[in-house]
């Protein structure tokens, strides 16, 4: 009891000391910030709003108009086979895959909601189903920065398999989980066709103003963050905080994997989103993110295995190139602190079963 107080107490206090930090650094880096902001508000309409909100609009528009009850029924079997859950999470697992970051969070969370699957069937979808879109993909990072769509194909495809063998691993390793509603099948009833447009263009601006607003979020902790940071240790920062930052930043300095990492890590900005359309979903967060890294791994090495055979070079916003080097740079280091987030995941892995 005398240890929980203890505990309770100083957490207060380190928030009250945080939000003291907070306020100090805008008030000391109010210009940075102000870039920053700047910086995250061209971000959000150059790039999220354009490739993401139509596909965010078209997986909205799936579910209302019922095709993803149909699509369901089919794939049910296959999704309780693969992944360890009841088919009723098989159309929200696709969607994930072509409407971007936080539309199979949200998915899950309506499933769970509505009481279609289980608290623990939310949980373990909610650990793999996490996937950049396709026109994020190849709009922005093929197209726009690499000059190459195909570039945005390749991530992308590697992305998709690195979910499905996330999942699959979970589900090798922690068995099938358990379901009340195994037998019952996902059931969405049909909307007119003018209803479902104007509700998932509605959805669709709700789910866009929240990610813009937290990418605003990040980018002016980045802004501040710039006066205190050395330049190595920003990068890094970038690279894990945001992925729009993130991807633009590797395109033009580092190799094509550096990119398809940040890319299959998703950025902690993106997992805040997903925390929060999970709408209460309890999931353990750290092994959310040791899955986040093994996730960006396995998208690193399939990017690299791609780029090898379709690409040789590709060619970047910049006007140099940016070669394929070898895999990790062939250094010592990387190769165990990857092998050291190897063992901290499995030795993590069995928290998924509380």
């Amino acid at each position: 009891m005398y240890i929980k107080n203890a505990l309770d107490k100083g957490g207060g206090i380190i928030k009250v000391i945080l939000i003291i930090s907070a306020a100090a650094a805008l008030t000391l880096s109010s210009q940075s910030c102000k870039d920053g902001v700047i910086n995250g508000v061209e971000l959000c309409l150059r790039v999220l709003i354009p490739s993401l909100f139509p596909f965010m609009a078209l997986s909205a528009l799936t579910v209302k108009l019922g095709i993803c009850g149909i699509i369901g029924r089919r794939p049910g079997g296959i999704t309780r086979k693969v992944f360890g859950v009841s088919g009723t999470l098989a159309p929200v697992v696709l969607l994930s895959l072509i409407g971007g970051y936080p539309v199979g969070a949200k998915g899950i969370a309506e499933l769970k909601n509505s009481g279609a699957i289980s608290e623990d069937e939310a949980k373990r979808a909610s650990l793999f189903a996490v996937c950049a879109g396709p026109g994020f993909l190849i709009n922005y990072v093929g197209s726009s920065l690499y000059g190459n769509a195909h570039i945005g194909m390749i991530i992308l495809l590697a992305q998709v398999i690195s979910v499905i063998l996330t999942g699959l691993f979970l589900r090798l390793i922690c068995g099938e989980v358990k379901s009340y509603s195994s037998k019952k099948e996902i059931y969405i009833k049909p909307l007119p066709l003018s209803n479902a447009l104007v509700e998932s263009t509605y959805s669709a601006a709700d789910g866009m103003g929240k990610i813009c607003a937290l990418v605003l979020i990040f980018s002016a902790a980045t802004g501040i963050i710039s006066n205190i940071l050395p330049g190595n240790l920003l990068k890094i920062w970038m690279i894990l905080a945001e992925v729009c930052s993130a991807v633009k930043l590797t395109a033009g300095e580092y190799p094509l994997w550096v990119t398809a990492f940040a890319v299959g890590f998703g950025g902690i900005c993106v997992h805040f989103q997903i925390f929060s359309a999970l709408d209460g979903i309890k999931i353990n967060k750290l092994l959310f993110f040791f899955i986040r890294i093994i996730q960006g791994v396995i998208t690193t090495l399939l990017t690299w295995i791609f780029s090898s055979i379709f690409t040789a070079e590709t060619e970047v916003f910049s006007s140099g190139e940016v070669q394929n080097s070898a895999l990790f740079g062939g250094s010592i280091i990387s190769a165990v602190v990857l092998t050291a987030v190897m063992f901290c995941f499995i030795f993590s892995i069995k928290n998924i079963r509380r």
